[in-house]
Formats: structure tokens, C-alpha cells, sequence
């Protein structure tokens, strides 16, 4: 919970700083704050007006994300001035915020279910920093529906959250006219990836042990719950990331593995 007094906090530990966060007197940043208070719980933390923060509890996952999230993905990122964005899985919206800072001409970002709450949540930060930011409730599987094309395609913290993940990639690839940032929850990996040679996997057979390889494209199905979520249903193996990004159009490019459980690829379009 905020503090009952308008206490503005101004430690780098509360989260990513926005550069359209406006100083506010008293009476707004009350009114701010009761608001960001009546929408939470927000998974993102981030500064909506000078010193008043989305998450300053630091309920999860944690009063420093997305902040190191943002220092991994930043880099990943063409120059976006003028370009259109789409945030597939945008959450509390910072990511799509950010990218609108960056100079963006449109940005879009949608959310569906998990979080019921998230796009308002996002479309209040929108307001509060004067961002203009297109926030909507949004399946991903019905992109195609959007009848246009972006050039920068966020895709991070939903496959694994997918009961039709191949059918929203591909939805992704129908909408992507340039690259696309892709991050998910892995198996246990060693930060290094592996694949087996094209030609050994090209027309594989039931019975054989490159089945059974360790380096085979693999996705471990959750049948009740991961660490008590119940929204997770597919957990891939490292090369099943790559392997499924190309069949869906995608060619993977830079890889950050940010933990040995985790993984954030860059993609082009392929043509």
C-alpha cells in the first residue's frame, strides 16, 4: 500500500523512472495515488507521476520490475522513431509506455484474461503521463484482426501462459513487418544453445534416439499448476524456442539468457 500522506519516493530501487512523469501538487498526487491504489494489484512498477510509484510495495514480482527486464530489452531494440509498435501481453503497460517515450509513432498493446484489470491499469497510466498509447482488451490469437502491420512486435512473458502457442505466433508473423523481442520461462538450460544438425532432424523417426537427444526440440506440457500458477501450460526446452520461432516465420538473432531458466530472443522477419 502508498503511504496514507502523499510521500513521494525518489530512490532508483522503486523501479523504471518515466521521462513524461509530471510533477504533480498535493491534491493531484492524492487523487494519483487513491487510483493507482483502487487498480492494483499492478505488475509493473513504474513512476506514473514524479515519486509516486505503480508497485512501491513490492508485492510480485517485485518492487525492481520490470527495471532489469527494460535494461535487457532496450539494447534489443532498432531505432523505433516513427515506427509502429504492437505489445502482445502488454500488462500494466510500461513496456508500451516506454517504447511510445522512445519516440514511437503508434504503439499498441493488448492483454487478455490473466489480468483482468491490466488495460485499465495502462490506459490510466497512459492519461496520467499524457502518453497517447492504444490499450485494448485483446486475444492473441486475433491479431490477424487488426488488419495492419507493425515494426516492432513485443512478445515476452506470454507463451508459456498459451494453450495455442504455435496459433499466436503465427498470428504474431501475419502482423509483423520487421522484428519481433521474444521471451519465455525455459526448461533448466546451461546459457548456451545447442542444436542438433538440420539434416539429422530434417525427417526424424518415432523409434530413434535422436528423439530422445537432449538437444531434440522439446516442450514439457503442465497439467495442474507451475509454482502454484495455474495460467501455464507449455515450458520449452531451448531448442524447441528456436525451432518454433523459425516455423513460424521468425529467424532468431541475438539471444540474452537472463537466467538459466529463462530466455529472450531477438528475431527478423522471415520473407
Amino acid at each position: 500500500m502508498f503511504p496514507s500522506s502523499v510521500a513521494k519516493v525518489r530512490e532508483e530501487k522503486y523501479g523504471c523512472r518515466m521521462l513524461s512523469a509530471r510533477n504533480v501538487a498535493d491534491t493531484e498526487a492524492r487523487a494519483i495515488t487513491a487510483r493507482v491504489q483502487e487498480l492494483g494489484p499492478w505488475f509493473h512498477n513504474y513512476e506514473i507521476a514524479s515519486g509516486i510509484w505503480t508497485n512501491s510495495s513490492g508485492r510480485f514480482p517485485g518492487i525492481e520490475y520490470p527495471l532489469g527486464r527494460w535494461r535487457l530489452i532496450e539494447p534489443l531494440l532498432p531505432d523505433v522513431k516513427g515506427t509502429s509498435c504492437l505489445d502482445v501481453g502488454c500488462s500494466s503497460g510500461f513496456f508500451s509506455l516506454k517504447l511510445k517515450e522512445l519516440g514511437a509513432a503508434y504503439v499498441l498493446g493488448i492483454d487478455f484474461e490473466q489480468q483482468p484489470q491490466a488495460i485499465e491499469q495502462a490506459q490510466f497510466a497512459a492519461r496520467t503521463l499524457g502518453l497517447d498509447v492504444d490499450f485494448r482488451i485483446m486475444s492473441a490469437y486475433d491479431l490477424a484482426t487488426l488488419a495492419r502491420k507493425f515494426d516492432v512486435i513485443l512478445f515476452m512473458g506470454l507463451f508459456y501462459h498459451l494453450r495455442h502457442p504455435l496459433v499466436a505466433l503465427e498470428a504474431a508473423h501475419a502482423v509483423c513487418a520487421g522484428s519481433m523481442i521474444f521471451q519465455t520461462i525455459t526448461m533448466p538450460h546451461k546459457k548456451k544453445l545447442s542444436e542438433l544438425d538440420p539434416a539429422t532432424i530434417a525427417n526424424v523417426h518415432r523409434d530413434s534416439s535422436t528423439m530422445s537427444d537432449d538437444r531434440f526440440p522439446a516442450l514439457r506440457f503442465v497439467e495442474g499448476t507451475l509454482d502454484g500458477d495455474v495460467t501455464c501450460w507449455f515450458i520449452p526446452n531451448l531448442q524447441a524456442v528456436a525451432a518454433m520461432l523459425r516455423s513460424c516465420g521468425f529467424q532468431p538473432g541475438q539471444v540474452t539468457f537472463t537466467t538459466e531458466k529463462e530466455i529472450i530472443v531477438s528475431c527478423t522477419l522471415v520473407k
